[in-house]
């Protein structure tokens, strides 16, 4: 798992800029990201701290790490369907967020690589037990996975629609450990690096595959124009 990290960075403002580079299309999704990490940036609980976010060239999305973790959950879905189902160059990250100054939110952010990230994750995800629902009327719920559209169905006459829903493991000390020792080996053994050279490296790289393809693009053309004239 050896790899760098970036300590102490401006979250945004880096996340923004990678967002430039490499996601081309639905861009505006990074507007929903700003508006989660920041909500997240100023929470208590310590597993809002810990994201995993990645970058495509249609879209990026921002998850609860815990989440991730956890077997048929919406996240854990998501953070597997573009290494399953596409072929899209997907740039990852781990996100630790540490403290919000002058307005603007600090953390440490760790390049992943996604492919081998997810099929390490598929290995150790543990199946979700219960939901704890929270509904209109300010009481929260717990209720069996399995059963949780039929039983959500019957409370929200008395208690209105759900709010929230948050996954609750089947054993939680086993989804904590989990994080702890694949947090611990990301931090342990990645080397501290510097953002401005990774990102230069980034745009060097985006600029590279952005001419290959224009000169593939205008490769084809001509070479359908060719055709063009020999049809005549």
């Amino acid at each position: 798992m050896a790899g760098v990290r970036f300590e102490d960075v401006e979250l945004l403002g880096a996340l923004s800029r990678i967002v430039d580079l490499h996601t081309q299309h639905y861009k505006e999704d990074f507007d929903l990201d700003k508006e989660l990490i920041s909500k997240l940036a100023v929470s208590d609980r310590s597993e809002d701290k810990q994201l995993l976010w990645m970058s495509r060239p249609c879209g990026t999305y921002t998850l609860r790490e815990r989440e991730v973790y956890l077997e048929g959950s919406h996240e854990n879905k998501v953070w597997r369907f573009y290494q399953e189902q596409t072929n899209d160059p997907v740039l990852a990250y781990a996100i630790s967020l540490k403290e919000v100054r002058d307005g603007k939110i600090f953390g440490d952010l760790y390049p992943l690589n996604y492919r081998e990230h997810v099929e390490r994750m598929k290995k150790l995800t543990c199946p979700i037990g219960n939901v704890a629902v929270a509904f209109e009327d300010g009481n929260v719920i717990t209720i069996p996975y399995q059963e949780r559209r039929q039983l959500m169905n019957r409370l929200m006459p008395e208690h209105g629609a759900p709010k929230t829903m948050t996954y609750l493991p089947e054993n939680e000390p086993e989804l904590m450990m989990i994080l702890k020792r694949e947090r611990f080996k990301r931090s342990y053994h990645a080397t501290a690096g510097n953002l401005e050279e990774y990102l230069d490296k980034l745009e060097k790289t985006t600029l590279r595959e952005k001419l290959k393809r224009a000169k593939t693009v205008v490769s084809t053309q001509e070479v359908s124009s060719h055709k063009r004239g020999l049809e005549r």
